[in-house]
Order: structure tokens, then sequence, then C-alpha cells
């Protein structure tokens, strides 16, 4: 996905910045809401002196007009607003999930970033959250998400072991197939020691795991320890303990939130925030270069940097 789109650019970014003009300049302005060159030099912590790229800065205003579109169209849709604001940023922190916070610990912890990057992070994802919770109660999507994605609604608790090689491997899983307890043997050889006796998040998605673990989770038979196979962390045998998924499309939409796996959601907010920078009214400082969100975001003026 095109850098444009994805809030999480901010965190693999390189260090810049100071605008080569005035901070009380605008830079583009979104559905009428200015943003100025010092919003965008807010992202990021370099000293004063150091020389503007133009593509990074262009890349940092994509952000913010992108965070600015959102907002207005979370507004405009379902009456969301506030998301922006201290307390609205504040009420989202006090719901957001570990993976979440992992993102923003990440962003607090990069020296290249500033204040600003934080705020419009958080803002983001409480935007995503909100919208997510609207559109997931939409009787029509979720009819679509039954009929198109029925094999993806799937809930596991799996129990793991992963070491560095077959061998290992295979030790292990000839050692509980000769009766010990695998919790045991994962305390004992496991590589991931996070997971007293092997255990994951239980339940979760199999398509929150890498291949082939998901596909694994998903079709190996309940109770069984799997022959040992290979991912990108190493060698696993592994055992689902127990695999739920709705059986009717009532059952399914009477709790959606917990059905609907975070691949699909994913899915289901692109294309809403796709749909809300098409709509947004963009327009950017012509030295910056055009609003362009079918290609890069904002396409460079002619012989700019």
């Amino acid at each position: 996905m095109k850098h444009r789109y994805v809030i999480y650019g901010l965190i693999a970014a390189v260090a810049l910045i100071a605008s080569a003009c005035s901070n009380s300049d605008v830079a583009a302005t979104v559905n009428g809401t200015a943003i100025t060159d010092e919003d965008v030099t807010e992202l990021r912590s370099a000293p004063v002196g150091d020389t503007v790229s133009g593509e990074q800065f262009r890349s940092d205003l994509t952000t913010l007009i992108v965070a600015q579109a959102t907002l207005d169209a979370a507004e405009e849709e379902y009456g969301i607003a506030g998301l922006d604001t201290q307390q609205g940023r504040e009420a989202y922190l006090a719901q957001a999930s570990q993976s979440e916070l992992d993102i923003l610990a990440s962003i607090d912890s990069n020296p290249d970033l500033g204040e600003g990057a934080t705020d419009v992070v958080v803002g983001q994802l409480a935007v995503r959250s909100a919208v997510v919770v609207e559109i997931t109660n939409d009787p029509d999507v979720l009819l679509r998400v039954w009929q198109d994605e029925q094999n993806l609604l799937i809930e596991v608790c799996v129990r793991h072991i992963v070491v560095p090689d077959r061998a290992e491997a295979q030790a292990a899983y000839d050692r509980i197939a000769a009766g010990e307890s695998f919790g045991d043997v994962a305390d004992e050889v496991s590589r991931d020691d996070r997971s007293p006796g092997g255990q994951l998040q239980c339940p979760a998605h199999p398509t929150d795991y890498v291949e082939p673990f998901a596909t694994v989770t998903a079709t190996t038979e309940v109770g069984i320890v799997t022959e040992p196979f290979e991912t990108e962390f190493g060698w696993h045998v592994l055992i689902v303990d127990e695999r739920s998924f709705p059986v009717a499309y009532e059952e399914f939409a009477a709790d959606a939130e917990r059905w609907v796996p975070e691949i699909v959601i994913q899915g289901i907010w692109s294309n809403w925030r796709d749909d809300a920078l098409g709509r947004a009214n963009v327009a950017v400082r012509s030295q910056i270069g055009r609003w362009f969100p079918s290609a890069d975001g904002i396409l460079p003026p002619p012989d700019s940097p």
C-alpha cells in the first residue's frame, strides 16, 4: 500500500527537517481547514537548520491531509467528532488494544519524530476504531462479509513450541507423543518465552498468524499434535485445543466484533478511507506539488527536489 494511506509510515521515516517557508504559510487545505508548514515540521524532531527534503515534506503533509480528510468524513457520516482533541485522544487510549499501544510506543521512542507525530497517529487510530465500529454494525456490510469472507470467520485456541531446527522440533514432538505434557516440553525447549506452556492468545483468528502457521491452525484436527513444520520464526509443533465458527448468519451478526478478523477489518477500513479521500476537497500550495490521491498523494512540481 502506498505511503499516502499508511499512518504507520511515520514510524520508519528518516530524519530531516526544517521548513524553507514561513511557519505561517498554508501548505494545504482540506475541506477548508488549513494545514501550515509548521504543522508539517512538528511531526519531526530534527533541529532548525536541517535541509528540507521535498519528498519527505510531501509525505508528511500527505499524512496530515489523510488525517484531516478522515476526521471530516467521520463527523459528516457518523456524527463522530472531537477525536483529534486531547479529551478524544485520552478516551481512545483508555480502551486501545495492546497492538495499538505498541505502535504508539514505537513512535514515542523514535528520536526522529516529534510530539506532533504521536498526536496525529493517536487521532487516526481513534478515527479508525470509531469508524470500524460504525461500519461493522451496518447490516449490508455484515452480509457482504458473511457471503464473501465466511472462510475467515474462525476462532482458535492454540499451544505451540518453536525451536531453531527440525531435529529439535522432532525431538519435542517425540517426547509429547511418548506421553510427556505439551506444556512441560514447551516450557523447557520453546524459544517463545512469552507463552507459558506454549499457550498463545486465546481465542485468536488464524489470520493473526504468519503462514503456514495460519493454515495449520485453521485446518489441523483439534486435539492432535502436529508434525514439525517451518515458518519464518523457526520450526513448530502445535496443538489446536479449540476451534469455533458461527454456524449461521444470525449468530455471526449478533457478535460481529468477535468473529470478524483484523485482516477483514483492515480491508473495510481501507475502502472507507479511500472513499473519504476521494470525496475530500484538497488543495496543495503549488510550490509543494499537486494533490493526486490515485498516485502518491502529492505529485511534486516540475524541477522540484
